[in-house]
């Protein structure tokens, strides 16, 4: 994260000439692994995306909701195992071996409530930008229940 910077022309009356002066403008630019940090941090933590949006100087949550959706849900999309007869496999292993598969299974339902937690956070991502776009440019988004088409 490094502050931006823009330059400017001003007119020196002293020298009676053009110079070009830069100004820091109080926003920031992020680079893909700043952004990758962030969005992950902001999962990890459970914080509201307000103390985010304050702490790195962001211009809404919608930011790092994009950031996240960007980043994270990408690399994590969810896909289901086809199911097995596991009856038969049942009774043909160790104790040990199935100590391995309850630890795999806890782990898989671990990754899948993460996985559900990131698409909730991302559904409501979704109608916060639909409520904000109602309300910016005055026009309904969302079908109404019980109309025809």
């Amino acid at each position: 994260m490094k502050k931006k910077i823009k330059t400017r022309r001003v007119y020196n009356e002293e020298e009676r000439c053009y110079e070009y002066v830069e100004e820091e403008t109080g926003k920031y630019v992020f680079d893909e692994t700043d952004k990758m940090a962030i969005a992950r941090e902001y999962r990890e933590s459970g914080r509201p995306s307000s103390e985010f949006v304050s702490k790195y100087h962001l211009s809404s949550a919608v930011v790092l909701y994009g950031w996240l959706d960007k980043y994270l849900n990408q690399k994590e999309s969810v896909s289901l195992e086809p199911e097995t007869d596991n009856a038969t496999d049942m009774a043909k292993k160790t104790k040990q071996q199935l100590e391995e598969d309850l630890k795999a299974a806890k782990a898989e339902n671990r990754r899948l409530k993460e996985a559900l937690e990131l698409e909730k956070l991302r559904s409501r991502a979704f109608d916060t930008m639909i409520d904000v776009a109602e309300e910016s440019f005055n026009i309904p988004i969302r079908k109404k229940a019980g109309t025809k088409q």
